[in-house]
């Protein structure tokens, strides 16, 4: 099985598919590498998904 090419395209369906963070949990289940999880998300590993603190007015 290509678990670098399936998880790309269905990646590339949307978030409702999956999240970094389930590109992420290949890695750790090395499925694929570190490198590859970049090429997919753009973002480098480990996973981060930015955090908006709201500290109000």
């Amino acid at each position: 099985m290509d678990w670098f090419s399936n998880i790309q395209t269905i990646y590339g369906w949307g978030r409702q598919y999956y999240t970094n963070a389930d590109v992420a949990r290949f890695v750790v289940l090395k499925r694929i590498t570190e490198d590859q999880y970049k090429q997919i998300t753009g973002m480098t590993y480990p996973a981060t998904e930015p955090v908006v603190i709201d500290l109000g007015s």
